[in-house]
């Protein structure tokens, strides 16, 4: 290996956002993760938890709750909509107004026939879950307080709603609340001070478990309205429950960063009786969990500290395996980042701009492992602001440093840069290819002729790229007519070739001369 100099790059201030909300689908091993600024991103549990999709987010868009419908993916948020995503294109499908104000939690039931979500107008609206839509059935009676927190029962025929110092019990056939449990403010606590109810839980023996800002896990009869037991586990807030597939454990989050464990056992050996108990305390964040999930083997939180953590159950798993190592997941899993190996430049992609630097430059010689003195530092050439609500979702910068393209989930600009001795000019290609509407990832030819842009079904579109022109040249598709969006895009080195990857495990070559297909690869995941 030939001698090379290693650039430090400490100037890419990138800054995750926080995570909101998330939601395990046990059939498929995905989970769905929501951040504050509206982005949905996709774990693929079964693959080494990679991130295999990512729905960038919109401007006004807060998502506040996510839900999984067999392999349909719901949303709602503070703007009061309910959203269905596009799996396949990678954007949202559709937007309904729930009319009842900002949604605080959506929830279905096991069956996937109807969701729920509760509203700030104090409603718990129902809607019918159809082949391509949802559609609004009824309300549920309407409440004094906003309806924070929501549970179906296993059976679908009864619905838990946590509000402001209560929880709500609803017969979900007749749409009459049943029960009203009264949650106490705590010991010492002020009479003004109101608790919050964040999450419930309804367990199939008919036992509610509720986490509310007193900072107390609770355990109710929800068939009698009694409270059984109380854990009293933090000063604080606790801001999320989940619970395993057989109910057997149940897991709290709370603004103190911390998740504790509760088991369904005896609590005293040779005893029959089963009660909850607390078991373990997990510290590996630093700020509020915000979403928890529970899956057979671990536990997932995420919250204000931007770190997705898959902490294993050491009782479920097989000691000093891959499977029984902690996971923090604190980078995105697609590149951020790219490099005009040409020009020195290096292109940064945030969610509302993009920035453009040359890098610094050292005349010096050493030996290797030197740090050699700077003789140019890093400069900041160009920050571009995106047009439009929706977050850039790819970018690209050509090898020579001559165009530059971002995408949206509704757009494509390109940007042609010209470089005069210290000044820099930029302007935008106004007239694209009308089929040049969205990409899913970006990419330039070696030589900077073309531009590859990843499109729906897998396929790219070439585009040709000259100084009074652009120009479209023609559409590759897949042989196996694929649905899956792609999300690696390569480019050879000599121009010749043309490597794309995409969501479904499948690997396409095509020859860039004869523009079609030349090979392709599938790989199956076996979990």
């Amino acid at each position: 290996m030939g001698e090379f100099k290693v650039h430090r790059v400490r100037f890419f201030d990138y800054m995750p956002s926080a995570i909101q909300a998330m939601a395990f689908n046990r059939r498929s091993d995905r989970l769905a993760v929501v951040r504050a600024d509206g982005a949905l991103e996709i774990f693929n549990f079964a693959d080494n938890y990679f991130q295999e999709k990512l729905i960038p987010g919109q401007d006004g868009r807060a998502v506040e709750a996510v839900c999984w419908v067999g392999q349909r993916l719901f949303s709602a948020g503070l703007n009061g909509e309910i959203t269905e995503y596009d799996l396949e294109n990678l954007r949202p499908k559709y937007t309904m107004e729930a009319y009842g104000g900002p949604i605080w939690t959506i929830s279905s039931n096991s069956q996937g026939t109807l969701l729920a979500v509760g509203c700030e107008d104090g409603t718990v609206k129902m809607f019918e879950i159809l082949e391509d839509r949802i559609q609004f059935q009824r309300n549920l009676d309407r409440q004094k307080g906003r309806i924070i927190s929501l549970s179906w029962h296993p059976s679908g025929t009864m619905i838990a709603a946590g509000m402001i110092d209560m929880i709500r019990i609803f017969d979900a056939d007749t749409g009459h609340a049943t029960h009203r449990l009264l949650v106490e403010r705590g010991v010492g606590a002020s009479k003004s001070r109101e608790v919050v109810v964040w999450s419930v839980a309804f367990l199939s023996d008919h036992t509610v478990v509720s986490g509310d800002s007193a900072g107390k896990v609770q355990m109710w009869d929800g068939l009698t309205g009694t409270l059984v037991r109380t854990h009293l586990v933090t000063k604080w807030d606790v801001l999320a429950l989940a619970v395993s597939q057989d109910e057997s454990s149940l897991i709290a989050g709370t603004s103190e960063g911390t998740v504790i464990q509760f088991q369904f056992i005896s609590s005293t050996v040779g005893q029959q009786d089963k009660e909850w108990v607390r078991t373990r305390t997990f510290k590996n964040h630093s700020h509020d969990v915000r979403a928890l999930a529970h899956t057979e083997t671990a536990v997932v939180s995420g919250g204000m500290d931007t770190q997705l953590v898959v902490r294993p159950l050491l009782d479920k798993v097989e000691k000093n395996t891959q499977e029984s190592a902690l996971r923090k997941i604190a980078f995105p899993h697609r590149s951020l980042v790219c490099c005009a190996k040409k020009a020195g430049l290096l292109l940064f992609q945030f969610p509302d701009h993009l920035e453009l630097w040359r890098l610094g430059e050292s005349d010096g010689h050493g030996k290797p492992g030197d740090i050699l003195p700077v003789k140019r530092k890093p400069e900041k050439l160009i920050q571009l602001k995106r047009k439009g609500e929706d977050h850039i979702c790819c970018s690209a910068l050509s090898p020579c440093g001559g165009w530059l393209a971002y995408a949206t989930v509704s757009s494509v600009r390109l940007y042609r840069l010209q470089f005069n001795n210290n000044n820099i000019s930029i302007t935008k290609v106004s007239k694209l290819p009308k089929i040049l509407h969205s990409a899913h990832q970006l990419c330039f030819s070696s030589d900077s002729s073309k531009l590859f842009a990843s499109s729906s079904h897998s396929s790219v579109i070439v585009v040709a790229l000259s100084q009074s022109e652009c120009k479209y040249l023609h559409t590759l598709k897949p042989k196996t007519g694929s649905r899956q969006p792609v999300h690696l895009l390569l480019c050879s080195e000599d121009g010749k070739w043309l490597a794309t990857a995409n969501t479904g495990c499948e690997i396409h070559v095509y020859n860039l001369h004869k523009l079609k297909v030349n090979c392709h690869f599938s790989i199956h995941v076996i979990s």
